[in-house]
């Protein structure tokens, strides 16, 4: 028995070697291979916990400040959202409604989205 680690550089990377195994679902399978990590600045703390409870409850992560967290009035964080490409964009699904977290939403998509990890 052999293993070793697997890295990808990028979303087709990830596609390729996964299609090498002989895989018919590489496309989907590959967004779960690329994590991305996204720092927020100035979160309004209940925003911030909104998100974070999100992307814990898909199997992704959040770090945000203990005050936020324990949601002291008045609380500003920053944030940082980590988690796969897929996690990302399930995040982004799950809180489509909230308009609370709409705004930082969308910025979590932007960055996902234009990382060269997706794109190539």
């Amino acid at each position: 028995m052999k293993a070793s680690k697997a890295e990808f550089s990028s979303v087709s990377r990830a596609v390729e070697a996964i299609d090498a195994l002989g895989s018919n679902n590489s496309a989907l399978m590959a967004t779960r291979a690329i994590h991305i990590n996204v720092l927020l600045k100035q979160v309004p703390g209940d925003a911030a916990k909104i998100i974070k409870k999100a992307y814990n409850e898909i199997g992704a992560e959040a770090a945000i400040s203990s005050d936020a967290y324990y949601e002291v009035k008045g609380a500003i964080t920053d944030m940082i959202v980590m988690g796969t490409i897929y996690q990302h964009r399930e995040a982004r699904r799950v809180l489509s409604q909230n308009q609370q977290v709409q705004l930082w939403i969308e910025e979590i998509a932007n960055v996902v989205e234009e990382a060269p990890e997706t794109k190539g």
